[in-house]
């Protein structure tokens, strides 16, 4: 057999071995959407036991008169960013936090002693002022 149809012969393999391997893929990825996949029923009863205490807000695509399913769907996908978007939240929470300490004691080392004690005096009073405003308004 002259070895350019040897070559011809294992370049045929390898892209029917890689179209398989590729098939492969896609029908698994397919195939665990499809299991991980909830029913209108279980997605209405996740949304239902999220709201329980609290009232949905109303979105402005509801508007357009969606289906049963549209609505399903539209419901998994707030619930999917709401998630992402607590996340992105507390991320950038805790970043401004942090700035917030090195802010502050950047600011403690230029005070003299007399500016850095009434400085750490105000901060205490501002920080235990800001706690009793969020306990307050988590009890509303």
């Amino acid at each position: 057999m002259p070895l350019r149809e040897v070559f011809k012969l294992k370049v045929i393999a390898g892209v029917a071995l890689t179209l398989l391997f590729g098939s492969g893929i896609v029908v698994g990825m397919a195939w665990e959407r499809t299991v991980s996949a909830s029913t209108p029923e279980d997605v209405s009863d996740e949304t239902r036991s999220e709201r329980r205490g609290e009232r949905r807000r109303h979105m402005i695509v509801e508007e357009v008169g969606l289906t049963a399913p549209q609505t399903t769907s539209i419901d998994s996908l707030v619930s999917f960013y709401r998630d992402r978007m607590s996340e992105l939240s507390q991320e950038v929470r805790s970043r401004y936090r942090a700035g917030i300490g090195d802010l502050r004691e950047e600011i403690k080392e230029v005070l003299t002693e007399d500016q850095l004690q009434m400085y750490e005096a105000l901060l205490e009073e501002n920080d235990d002022s800001r706690r009793a405003r969020r306990i307050q308004n988590s009890r509303q």
